[in-house]
């Protein structure tokens, strides 16, 4: 296939699974408590003080506990903590069979309000590993009537299968638009 420039549009990004303000969780632990897990899924991004950036859900134990696929940050057990569970949008899957490349993107705020955007990279080639995802933008506030832009300055390439992923702490909250070049080899 010969290359070629394509523009991915994803409308109205953003999945909120839940939030909780009732959570507990133990110090420097990955197990989060106490909540109710009933639209949670595994690789949901977890929105709280106590954890890194990029923390996901690794395991749904049972209707009131996840675990977490980092350790919290804190150093006492904490208890009526506010957590937000963001679900992902898959904005992009590269081809099976070529390569693609990330030239850049627009991400835009379609509410009133302010939000936050995490985008990532998922790996195909390195699923089953601790590596198989990288934050390309992690929690960038973007005020109401504005967008962020990833620069064209740093292209991305993408390995077949590879997929570019949203998250946004409100739902239906921005508007992704990304520049592909497609059948790269």
């Amino acid at each position: 296939m010969a290359e070629a420039f394509t523009n991915k549009l994803v409308r109205a990004a953003g999945i909120v699974s839940t939030t909780d303000s009732t959570a507990a969780i133990g110090a420097n632990a990955t197990a989060i408590t106490n909540i109710q897990t009933a639209n949670l899924h595994v690789g949901d991004l977890v929105v709280n003080q106590n954890f890194r950036a990029g923390a996901k859900i690794r395991e749904i134990t049972n209707s009131t506990a996840v675990v977490v696929d980092r350790a919290s940050t804190n150093t006492s057990a904490t208890t009526s903590q506010i957590v937000k569970f963001l679900g992902v949008t898959t904005a992009f899957t590269s081809s099976g069979t070529e390569k693609s490349i990330l030239i850049g993107g627009t991400f835009a705020n379609l509410t009133e309000n302010d939000i936050n955007v995490s985008v990532e990279i998922f790996d195909n080639s390195a699923v089953g590993t601790a590596n198989s995802t990288s934050l390309l933008a992690s929690d960038i506030p973007i005020p109401s009537g504005s967008s962020f832009v990833i620069s064209e300055a740093g292209k991305t390439v993408l390995e077949a299968n590879d997929q570019i992923t949203v998250y946004c702490d409100t739902a239906n909250a921005v508007d992704v638009t990304l520049a592909i070049l497609s059948g790269v080899s």
